[in-house]
């Protein structure tokens, strides 16, 4: 198969919707498909609206059998208003070229009339909508098959803060233009059937984890490299708001204040809202934190072998492939009710579940945690268990690649497979 895959970034930018495309295209190119990603020049995701952020001058590139065309990003002056202004104006938004945050990649739109030939389109994700109407006007032009992995950003069910940069009527009817889209949870599959777009058409997938990645954290390394003793609560993600991340600082600042040993560790980019709100805490505060900008992927596993619980109180997730992970490691998670987190995590059974921006609540669930050991040891294996069972990209690629062959018609392997 002759398969092509759009993504807003791609490697070695990292976040949850990279890895899956990188999983899949990885591995379709090892099967001998012919795999090309079209994606944009951004590593750090900021660098769509703001100069100065990370970003890999290397238009063409090839990794792991895998060709890679990046496009470069166009800004205007006062980016973020421009786009704004620009999507209100009489057809701009149905044709979803300016919706913010979504990058300008004129680059990438001229690739709608590439003499390169497909056998099948796959896009990924919102809100960057541009990305998806490249992909369906690709598909259309070629008249060939178009999935999609739209991982919708649903929010609060009170609250359209998140949702609203997710459920446009042009990002729906987007998706709604191609022929199959996998769906991160039941959640999920529910909101797109109550939008329209029919259950037979949807194939629930989800995440997954290579274990053998995963294996060998030494969590005594990490206490030693970061001089930490006492327990340790692990997040790991970009660090803002919608993430939860001032949340959990607040939940463990009253945690402290009432004499708890733990230190927090916050592994992950910096985005400008968490920077300022951090620039302003007590001493006393951000002496009990770990911030790394980076983590290599020894310190990620090293992390999760030390850490007592994984912490997300997002809600701007559509799935939380770091849950698995911790997992991996047996470890209990504490995750927002909101999004797509309560489509993976069960409330008491694998880990805890609270509303979203309540720190008193999220205080008193990671409390209960660290002081009750076999009752997080039992969320903790339950979690594991579960991971090695349903959750492996080995398992979650076989369905991919059956639904390509059953689409295009054509094998995707040296055997083929194929799902009813």
């Amino acid at each position: 198969m002759r398969c092509l895959h759009l993504i807003h970034r791609y490697w070695p930018a990292r976040g949850g919707s990279e890895k899956f495309f990188i999983e899949l295209s990885e591995r379709l190119a090892a099967d001998g498909n012919d795999v090309t990603v079209f994606t944009t020049d951004a590593i750090d995701i900021q660098h769509y609206w703001l100069p100065g952020k990370e970003h890999i001058d290397t238009p063409e590139d090839v990794h792991n059998d895998v060709r890679i065309r990046r496009f470069e990003v166009t800004r205007f002056p006062k980016h973020a208003q421009a786009l704004r202004v620009l999507g209100k104006l009489p057809g701009m938004t149905a044709k979803s070229l300016f919706s913010f945050p979504s990058p300008f990649v004129p680059g990438m739109l001229k690739s709608i009339w590439t003499p390169e030939r497909f056998d099948i389109v796959h896009a990924t994700a919102l809100p960057y909508d541009s990305i998806l109407y490249t992909a369906s006007r690709i598909a259309r032009r070629q008249n060939i098959p178009l999935v999609m992995s739209p991982f919708f950003h649903l929010g609060e069910s009170e609250n359209d803060d998140v949702r609203r940069h997710y459920t446009r009527p042009n990002q729906l009817d987007l998706v709604k233009s191609s022929d199959m889209v996998f769906v991160q949870t039941d959640i999920e599959r529910e909101f797109m059937a109550r939008n329209g777009y029919p259950t037979s058409k949807t194939v629930l997938l989800g995440m997954g984890i290579n274990p053998g990645e995963l294996e060998g954290g030494r969590g005594e390394r990490f206490r030693r490299k970061h001089d930490i003793i006492g327990p340790i609560v692990c997040y790991i993600g970009p660090r803002t708001y919608d993430k939860g991340t001032f949340t959990l600082v607040q939940a463990m600042e009253s945690l402290w204040r009432s004499g708890d040993p733990a230190t927090l560790v916050l592994a992950g980019t910096d985005i400008e809202d968490f920077r300022r709100y951090h620039e302003k805490l007590p001493e006393k505060v951000k002496s009990k934190c770990v911030m790394l900008d980076f983590i290599s992927d020894e310190d990620k596993r090293d992390l999760l072998d030390a850490c007592s619980l994984l912490a997300l109180p997002s809600r701007s997730d559509s799935f939380g492939i770091v849950f698995l992970e911790a997992w991996f490691y047996g470890k209990p998670v504490v995750g927002a009710r909101a999004g797509g987190i309560p489509g993976l995590v069960r409330d008491g059974v694998d880990g805890l579940l609270v509303p979203f921006g309540d720190h008193r609540e999220l205080a008193l669930s990671i409390q209960r945690l660290l002081l009750d050991k076999e009752y997080a040891r039992e969320l903790g294996e339950a979690g594991k268990e579960r991971v090695l069972e349903e959750f492996t990209w080995d398992s979650k690629y076989r369905v991919v690649r059956g639904l390509y062959e059953e689409l295009t018609g054509l094998p995707g392997g040296p055997a083929g497979i194929h799902v009813a």
